[in-house]
């Protein structure tokens, strides 16, 4: 989930003066309340304090079941990790290990969230996955912030000896200015003073796992001809993308889309 009204916000300040807590206020409006994953109705998932270059970030993990993969969860910009709890119950009922990072500034994260600040988090966080979750197969899971996450992750050169195997990308975008001027085309080229721009269109073409596109057709906060441009910019020549017939940025999980989900997973 994208949070329009960050981005309403950059319109209303006409990017004029935009100082740096002014735009992480726009990209980064994260909900910093800690909730536990029992709390969120997700008891399967422990909660762990994980240090990252001085800030402590927290994580909800658990392992998977003999013979499947771990999901590495990149979430979106609205809300926290509570907010994806039905999701979690899915990927751990179906035997995918999980392991969630809470952003800077995100559900009792310290920290304040930047661009650089956030990739380094996740690298940090793949590192570790063998104390983690084990040695297995890990797929990113970035669901639109978190899939410029997933990828800016992907193309570290010093995640070459990871367990990195696959990656699905949940409504992606080329960039936050290009889905600035797509929201509001009057501002132009005034998107260019962002800084955290997150341009996944610059970034996709040096990432060759294997890649699935999840998109709503009806999205109209990141249009589908955003997804359909990154699929094509992806060097992975195994790559597959699913067009979700009616759906908005907000409920792309449908029946159909968890199956096509579950088949691509249970590969790796």
């Amino acid at each position: 989930m994208l949070k329009v009204l960050a981005i309403a916000g950059l319109a209303g300040l006409g990017f004029l003066g935009l100082s740096g807590a002014a735009e992480r206020m726009m990209v980064y409006p994260f909900d910093p309340t800690h909730v536990s994953p029992a709390d969120a109705g997700v008891p399967k998932l422990r909660e762990v304090r994980f240090k990252s270059d001085g800030e402590t970030l927290v994580l909800w993990v658990a392992k998977p079941k003999a013979g499947k993969p771990t999901i590495l969860y990149f979430h979106g910009n609205a809300g926290n990790l509570a907010n994806r709890a039905p999701r979690f119950r899915s990927f751990l009922n179906r035997g995918f290990g999980l392991v969630a990072m809470a952003y800077r500034g995100s559900g009792g994260s310290t920290g304040t969230p930047s661009q650089e600040g956030i990739t380094q988090d996740a690298i940090n966080v793949l590192r570790s996955m063998p104390e983690l979750i084990g040695d297995g197969p890990v797929v990113f899971y970035g669901e639109s912030l978190g899939t410029g996450v997933a990828v800016f992750t992907a193309d570290s050169k010093s995640i070459s000896d990871s367990n990195f195997v696959a990656m699905v990308l949940e409504a992606p975008y080329t960039s936050i200015p290009d889905v600035a001027r797509h929201t509001y085309p009057k501002l132009g080229s005034a998107v260019n003073v962002l800084k955290n721009t997150w341009s996944i269109k610059d970034t996709i073409g040096r990432v060759h796992q294997p890649l699935l596109v999840l998109h709503g057709t009806k999205d109209t906060l990141i249009p589908i001809k955003m997804g359909r441009e990154i699929f094509k910019l992806s060097a992975a020549t195994d790559k597959t993308f699913h067009a979700v017939s009616g759906a908005g940025h907000n409920n792309v999980w449908q029946p159909d889309t968890v199956a096509i989900l579950d088949r691509f997973l249970n590969r790796f």
